[in-house]
């Protein structure tokens, strides 16, 4: 058997070892940061918190929006209510919170749209993919979905671009959108 080296950086072949941490978020409210993992296994991220229910938690940090204030152990955190997340990410060693072949059967047959979503102190950048029939200012109306992904995101907090915000999605409350701008992408 031969072995080669792996070189990263010259961009040769090699095998990657990826290990992701199933249910490992971080959760934007207006107050602070969660950084947490889901209590139950085998539940997909977006699927928990579109129960609308409370959703359980287990090792929980707390911390500032913008990491200036380091996290700090909340073993008091046991559940998250949905409805208090602006925002909810992958947290860096998480699985995304759509799936690779979501994304790919979403972007064949959904408009997508460059938008800036408003959800104070939010301000969240990004293309969003929307079926035809959808409208992308009719996001701040009450919907059937209570999250809404948004790709390629760059996420502001009261003016301070979040360095740790994901390359793939973010999920924005539309609860807490207060205004859309939307532009459709040729």
């Amino acid at each position: 058997m031969a072995v080669g080296l792996f070189d990263p950086v010259a961009g040769s072949t090699g095998i990657v070892v990826s290990r992701k941490r199933p249910g490992h978020f971080v959760a934007l409210t207006e107050d602070g940061r969660i950084d947490a993992v889901l209590a139950q296994g085998g539940i997909k991220l977006a699927a928990a918190l579109e129960k609308r229910a409370a959703i359980g938690v287990s090792n929980a940090q707390q911390g500032s929006n913008d990491l200036s204030v380091s996290l700090v152990p909340a073993p008091s955190v046991k559940t998250v209510d949905p409805y208090d997340i602006s925002i909810v990410m992958p947290a860096e060693d998480g699985e995304p919170v759509v799936s690779e072949a979501d994304r790919d059967a979403w972007s064949r047959f959904r408009v997508a749209y460059d938008v800036t979503l408003e959800a104070t102190p939010f301000k969240v950048s990004g293309v969003l993919l929307l079926l035809p029939s959808q409208d992308p200012y009719s996001l701040t109306e009450r919907g059937t979905e209570l999250f809404v992904p948004v790709f390629s995101p760059t996420v502001q907090a009261n003016g301070v671009t979040l360095r740790d915000t994901p390359r793939d999605a973010v999920l924005v409350n539309r609860s807490h959108m207060r205004r859309v701008s939307a532009t459709a992408r040729r």
